[in-house]
C-alpha cells in the first residue's frame, strides 16, 4: 500500500511539473512583423524587451531584398521549427500577453538583448540592462556595423567635350 502512495505522489508531482500555469502558452509560434510573436493564436510581446524599427533594405548575400528588421528575421532564425513557452506576466497597453518566453529552454528577450538584436525596455530585469550594454560594447547586432546599407557606386565623374576643332573657313 505504501509503495502505490509513493508512486502516486511521484506521478501527482511529474504532471504537476509539466502542465503549464494557467494563462502559460506553448506551441509553435509565428514572428510578427513588429518583433512579437503568435503562440497559439495568441498575440505575445517579449517582456522587458524594444526591438527597435527597421525600414531599411538589406542588401547582403545571405538576406532576401526586402528582410524588414534584422531583429526579426534573427528572431525567427533563433525560433525556427521549435516549441515556444511562454510564461503569462500580464498584458500590455494593446491587450497583447506579455510573456518571458523560452525555447529550448533560453529566455528569448535575454538572447535578443545579449545579442544585440534587440534593447533593454524601461520593465526589462537587471540582467537585460547589463547585457545591452555588453552588445553595444561588443558592437553586435544593431551596435555593430550596418549590413543592410545599400552600397551604391560612386557616379563617374562628367568629363566636358573635347573641344571641337575650328571648321575650315569659319
Amino acid at each position: 500500500m505504501t509503495r502505490i502512495r509513493i508512486l502516486c505522489a511521484a506521478a501527482a508531482i511529474a504532471l504537476t511539473a509539466v502542465v503549464p500555469a494557467r494563462g502559460d502558452l506553448t506551441s509553435y509560434a509565428r514572428v510578427l512583423d513588429d518583433g512579437s510573436l503568435s503562440v497559439n493564436g495568441r498575440h505575445v510581446r517579449l517582456h522587458g524587451v524594444s526591438i527597435p524599427p527597421s525600414d531599411r533594405i538589406c542588401n547582403s548575400t545571405d538576406m532576401p531584398g526586402a528582410c524588414g528588421p534584422r531583429s526579426v528575421l534573427q528572431l525567427t532564425r533563433k525560433i525556427g521549427s521549435e516549441f515556444v513557452h511562454c510564461r503569462d506576466l500580464g498584458r500590455d497597453d494593446a491587450g497583447a500577453m506579455l510573456g518571458r518566453c523560452t525555447v529550448l529552454g533560453e529566455d528569448l528577450g535575454g538572447w535578443m538583448v545579449l545579442n544585440g538584436w534587440a534593447m533593454a525596455g524601461q520593465d526589462a530585469p537587471f540582467e537585460y540592462v547589463q547585457w545591452e550594454r555588453l552588445a553595444e560594447s561588443r558592437r553586435v547586432g544593431i551596435w555593430g556595423q550596418p549590413v543592410d546599407v545599400i552600397v551604391r557606386p560612386r557616379p563617374r565623374p562628367v568629363r566636358p567635350p573635347h573641344p571641337q576643332p575650328p571648321k575650315p573657313g569659319t
